[in-house]
């Protein structure tokens, strides 16, 4: 199971690495596809509006750039790369013998199944489950291969209702385990026998998550298991069904494990503490006599634990300078697979648990260099199911065999005749910032620069703020590599996978710190020979386009075009609209509105509106329960009623980012008419 540390995080996001998640509710990083409705007449408030209106430094509009020698370059078309299709969230069968897993070749999210073979199954081989008109966001084998149990929602308002596929009849319609689509629920784990489900739902008040396990099967109603103010997610079943482990959240960085009786609903908090600690991924060892778990507790990374039961001291038995991003047991619970954030990319390890106090590493499957998005067990334990992204590459599922640690490919997506060879892998570098502070980039440079160019630059900004960039594909990115830019992606500071003191060096009153990192970068990016000064962009989803918004207020002359894709201008109004089971990890992060609104307004970029001379293009969908779209709106408004070059494309059936191929096509393809009209001096 993915870890949290934002939720997703199950992401990002968004447009495809565009918007990570503003915080989600499931993982540490979201998704690359994560999508990733609100009054579009929210405002800022009334004096500050007014403020804004007759601000004293309010800046000149900005002249076109003058003519410049740059040309774009002929990479792959921007459609063909949006057809690079992709495999990913797999799921394996009792044994191993058949793969469900998601792909969006249909244009959106949608679940397959294809059997196990010796050579990579090409999508000719494979077969939809259902045909549904939304995103689909994660389908699961259950133990004993009885169910397949996927999770949808409806047109990206992210309330994920779940249904239940009976394998041996595949034209028999999906059955639903829930209804109410005012309803958010997340899927939480199947009893070891797959014939019980443990989900959270807000359905109690629209707020806080509740516990609930029912019939795989649907044969009885659920039963609430467990009620308790905030975010709760069931997490793992022990082996006779009897005892559930559940995450308590009460911000991303400060957690609990509770232990609940699944007869009774009574709980016994096994990791009682003070202060900040993150616990992810529970479960319960083969024995039962104890958990493991991931945790930074006394440490600035995330590493594995065991916790003895009924009672005992945490003891960590893995101890690594970096994050553990995925930690899974096979479903005889002697193996783990553990999957380590190296700065960006995914390194995969094996561990023999069967002496959870001492664990004893098996093997370092050898697998590209890549991020890692999912990975399942078969409930044999002899085989691993892992989702793999690389810069130059799209999600393929590949297959893991635990005894010889082979590696096998099994998904061969369309690639729309893209020469993927052709594509272009990251670098990281680090850029020093104005406290001495490193900030790690990605930097993308084109193929085929002509000697003495100087190139245009994108600066794309990661949402969260609890994620970061890493080595995985996105079309836009590889677009405008190819197209003759420069992309460069920073992890500045408040990015996660480079320590705890890190993660919290932009909280609350140093929000702006972020920004000021941003402008390091760009100054940096200004002394190297291949980049224009004159032509540097910056973009960014969800948290990263306030980012975009933050640094065209407080650093205008540093940017000569901007893209705020589904980002917070107001971060009062972006509070008081957001879901409700939001708010209070959101305000975990950000402050509350009660004890910090002045900081909250300070950082508004709504309030220094009259500091815009960028030009900027906003891109927000109408059922974004994210950030609302009225955070949009109020952007938009302003320039407008000052006269500030703003484009807007707003999506009536587009959630968190962008999900819908045929939507993508359309914002892609106006996001780099703007940057190169722009970037030309055209306007």
């Amino acid at each position: 199971m993915k870890l949290r540390n934002s939720n997703i995080a199950m992401i990002a996001v968004a447009l495809k690495a565009l918007s990570a998640c503003t915080g989600s509710s499931q993982a540490i990083r979201q998704d690359p596809t994560i999508q990733d409705l609100q009054d579009a007449s929210t405002s800022a408030p009334a004096d500050a509006a007014s403020d804004a209106a007759t601000s004293a430094d309010a800046a000149p509009a900005r002249a076109p750039l003058p003519p410049t020698a740059w040309r774009p370059l002929e990479g792959p078309a921007m459609q063909q790369l949006l057809n690079l299709h992709r495999a990913a969230a797999p799921s394996l069968s009792r044994d191993g013998r058949q793969l469900v897993f998601l792909s969006d070749a249909p244009g959106i999210m949608q679940p397959f199944t294809v059997a196990v073979g010796a050579q990579p199954a090409g999508e000719a081989q494979w077969r939809r489950l259902a045909t549904i008109d939304d995103r689909v966001h994660f389908a699961r084998y259950a133990p004993g291969s009885r169910a397949i149990l996927f999770g949808r929602d409806f047109g990206g308002d992210e309330n994920l209702q779940l249904y239940r596929l009976d394998p041996a009849r595949p034209a028999q319609a999906p059955a639903e385990l829930t209804t109410n689509r005012q309803v958010k629920n997340m899927f939480g784990a199947f009893s070891e026998d797959g014939r019980t489900i443990a989900y959270a739902s807000n359905e109690r008040n629209g707020a806080d998550f509740d516990v609930y396990v029912r019939p795989t099967d649907g044969s009885a109603a659920p039963r609430r298991l467990f009620e308790a103010q905030g975010h709760n997610e069931a997490q793992d079943f022990s082996r006779d069904g009897r005892q559930l482990l559940v995450t308590k959240e009460r911000s991303n960085f400060d957690s609990d494990v509770l232990l609940v009786e699944v007869a009774s609903g009574r709980a016994t908090n096994l990791v009682q503490h003070t202060g900040d600690e993150r616990y992810a991924s529970p479960r319960f060892t083969r024995d039962g006599r104890g958990v493991l778990v991931v945790s930074d507790k006394g440490r600035e990374f995330m590493n594995v634990a065991f916790r003895p039961l009924p009672e005992g001291e945490l003891v960590f038995v893995t101890d690594e300078q970096h994050d553990v991003e995925h930690f899974e047991l096979s479903g005889d619970r002697n193996t783990a697979a553990v999957v380590f954030n190296m700065d960006g990319r995914s390194e995969l390890r094996l561990y023999d648990v069967r002496n959870p106090r001492q664990l004893r590493e098996i093997s370092r499957p050898r697998l590209e260099a890549g991020w890692i998005w999912g990975l399942d067990f078969a409930q044999d334990g002899r085989s691993l199911a892992v989702s793999l992204a690389r810069g130059s590459l799209p999600d393929e599922v590949y297959r893991v065999d635990v005894r010889t640690a082979a590696v096998s490919r099994l998904t061969d997506s369309d690639h729309a005749g893209v020469d993927t060879s052709r594509l272009v892998d990251g670098t990281i570098e680090r850029v020093r910032s104005f406290d001495g502070t490193e900030v790690p980039v990605i930097v993308y440079r084109p193929r085929g620069l002509p000697a003495g160019t100087r190139a245009p630059v994108i600066v794309h900004v990661h949402g969260g703020p609890e994620a970061q960039a890493g080595l995985w594909f996105s079309p836009i990115m590889q677009f405008l590599v190819g197209h003759g830019y420069i992309v460069i992606e920073p992890n500045v500071r408040g990015s996660t996978g480079f320590g705890k003191r890190y993660s919290h060096m932009d909280d609350v009153e140093r929000r702006e710190d972020s920004v000021r990192d941003l402008a390091e970068v760009n100054r940096w990016l200004r002394t190297l020979p291949d980049v224009d000064p004159d032509r540097i962009a910056v973009m960014g989803g969800s948290y990263g386009g306030y980012m975009t918004l933050a640094a065209i207020t407080l650093y205008p002359e540093l940017w000569a075009a901007a893209c705020d894709i589904v980002g917070i201008a107001n971060f009062r109004t972006f509070l008081q609209n957001t879901a409700p089971y939001r708010r209070a990890l959101r305000e975990a992060e950000y402050g509350s509105l009660a004890n910090h609104g002045a900081v909250l307004d300070r950082v508004s970029p709504i309030h220094r509106v009259d500091r815009i001379t960028t030009p900027l293009m906003v891109i927000h969908g109408a059922r974004d329960p994210r950030v609302p779209v009225g955070e949009a709106e109020q952007i938009v408004a302003a320039l407008r009623a000052r006269n500030r070059t703003v484009e807007y494309i707003r999506f009536e059936n587009e959630g968190h980012g962008v999900a819908r191929r045929e939507n993508r096509i359309r914002a892609y393809g106006e996001l780099v008419r703007f940057f190169d009209d722009v970037m030309l001096g055209r306007r």
